[in-house]
C-alpha cells in the first residue's frame, strides 16, 4: 500500500436545527476541506540554581480542532450559512393589478408596483385619460416590477399614473441574512487516493460552522464561500473526528 496520499472525494453534509436533522445533502464538490487538530503547550519553569528559566516540565492539553471548507458549488443550505441566514420559501401567487395608483418620480428615478414578474401582455399605464406608450413614454422592468419615465417623454417630470395588468407567480427560496450566526453540521468525506486507490473516509460528528469571509456578488471568478468552525465533543463519540482507511474484502 502506497503511503502517498493525494485525495479526491465527495463531501456529504447533514445540518441540524435544535438537534433535529434537516437531512443529508451531497455529494458537494468542495475546493478545499481542512481539518486542523490543536493543542496548548503548558511549561512549568524551574527556579533551581543553575536551571532558572528552563522548563522543569512541559505538557500539552487539547484545544478544539477546527475545520475550514471552501467551495464554489454552493447548495442552498451552504449559501444560507455563508450569509448567517435562514432559508424560507418564496410563494407569490399570480394576480391582477386593477387601477393601481402610482406616483411616478421625475426621470431617471423608478417607482415600484409592489409586485414582481409583471406580465407584459395586457399591461396598461395611464396618466389621467391618456394611455402611455411602452418604450416611448414609459419604461418597465417587468422582472422587478419597476416603472419610470423615458427621458424627454411627456411624463419625464413625473406624475400620477394608473396601472392595470397582471403579474405571474414567483416561487423559490429567500435567505434572511445575518440572523443565524452558526450552523451545526455532521460532515462525511467519502475519499479515495488517486495514487493507490485506497479509500479514505473523514467523519466529523458535529461541527459549528460560520462564514469566514465576505461573499463577492460581482466576483470576476465563480463565487466561492468559505466556512470555518470548531469540532464539537458529542456524547457517545470518543473523538471530535475520525479518519478511516477501510479495507474491504
Amino acid at each position: 500500500m502506497s503511503e502517498t496520499l493525494h485525495l479526491e472525494g465527495d463531501l456529504y453534509i447533514e445540518t441540524f436545527t435544535n438537534n433535529v436533522s434537516n437531512g443529508v445533502i451531497g455529494p458537494v464538490d468542495v475546493n478545499s476541506l481542512e481539518v486542523k487538530p490543536d493543542s496548548e503547550k503548558i511549561s512549568i519553569p524551574s527556579k533551581r540554581k543553575g536551571k532558572l528559566g528552563q522548563a522543569r516540565e512541559t505538557y500539552f492539553v487539547p484545544k478544539p480542532a477546527t475545520v475550514t471548507i471552501k467551495t464554489s458549488e454552493i447548495p442552498p443550505v451552504l449559501l444560507a450559512a455563508a450569509f448567517m441566514g435562514l432559508e424560507s420559501p418564496i410563494n407569490q401567487g399570480a394576480g391582477t393589478l386593477t387601477d393601481l395608483q402610482v406616483v411616478l418620480p421625475a426621470w431617471p428615478k423608478w417607482a415600484q408596483l409592489g409586485k414582481s414578474n409583471i406580465a407584459s401582455t395586457g399591461l396598461a399605464i395611464n396618466e389621467g385619460a391618456t394611455a402611455l406608450v411602452m418604450g416611448t413614454d414609459i419604461e418597465v422592468n417587468y422582472a422587478l416590477g419597476l416603472v419610470r419615465a423615458v427621458k424627454g417623454s411627456s411624463v419625464a417630470d413625473g406624475g400620477s399614473l394608473t396601472v392595470s395588468g397582471t403579474y405571474n407567480a414567483v416561487t423559490g427560496t429567500r435567505i434572511a441574512g445575518n440572523i443565524q450566526p452558526e450552523i451545526k453540521a455532521r460532515l462525511l468525506l467519502d475519499g479515495r487516493s488517486i495514487v493507490s486507490g485506497e479509500a479514505i473516509k473523514l467523519t466529523v460528528p458535529r461541527a459549528s460552522l460560520s462564514p469566514k469571509k465576505a461573499v463577492d456578488f460581482m466576483s470576476d471568478k465563480p463565487i466561492e464561500i468559505e466556512l470555518e468552525g470548531e469540532l464539537l465533543a458529542v456524547d457517545g463519540e470518543t473523538a471530535p473526528f475520525y479518519v478511516d482507511r477501510p479495507v474491504t474484502v
